[in-house]
């Protein structure tokens, strides 16, 4: 198998660090695509994936898996362990849910981050504070889930999502004080980030 990703990209370190943590890395071969090539027409992932977008993972029959979510439900097809998001009983809905909210929580900080590269600064403005009462928003809601006992260990799909969109805004968004009055999802995230698959997989600063 191989991995086409790009070292920037939340969707394609969800991948990377879903194969770490279930042992399976070793068995999937690593094709980094830089941040100016995979916007190109030359593009690699052009050659897979019509749509020009990491990650991207072609099995070793040559059938060709795009979008995070899908990949990981084929990491949990292979892997006989524990599932990152199961798919039955009530704490298979509980981590649903919570990657629900987690996945939405990095659509806002991505959509943000795409905004500051606009060339109209009224564009910016309008999409920023619109991203912003977003992730807040969001934030605040994952910060008293977790209080009440919410994306409990052992890891998961929602924690991986999570720390994906929170390392995201780490590195690219230093206005976005995040952390503030919310400690809870402060202390989960130094948790998870910690994890040698977390720090494998951390975004290059801009």
């Amino acid at each position: 198998m191989r991995l086409l990703y790009s070292a920037g990209s939340p969707f394609a370190r969800i991948v990377r660090i879903a194969l770490l943590e279930t042992g399976l890395d070793e068995k999937v071969t690593k094709q980094e695509i830089a941040r100016q090539q995979l916007y190109s027409p030359q593009s690699a992932v052009l050659d897979f994936n019509p749509v020009g977008r990491v990650p991207t993972l072609e099995l070793d029959d040559g059938t060709v898996l795009t979008e995070s979510k899908l990949i990981l439900d084929f990491v949990d097809a292979l892997n006989p362990g524990r599932k990152l998001l199961p798919r039955d009983g009530v704490d298979g809905w509980r981590i649903a849910a919570e990657t629900g909210q987690a996945s939405g929580l990095l659509e806002g900080v991505v959509t943000w981050l795409r905004a500051l590269r606009l060339p109209s600064p009224e564009s910016i403005d309008a999409i920023v504070a619109k991203e912003s009462l977003r992730v807040n928003r969001t934030a605040d809601a994952l910060d008293g889930s977790i209080a009440n006992g919410g994306f409990a260990e052992p890891i998961n799909a929602a924690h991986i999502v999570l720390a994906s969109a929170l390392g995201l805004a780490d590195a690219r968004i230093a206005s976005w004080k995040w952390r503030e009055q919310r400690s809870h999802l402060s202390e989960l995230y130094e948790r998870l980030a910690a994890r040698p698959s977390f720090r494998a997989t951390e975004p290059p600063p801009l």
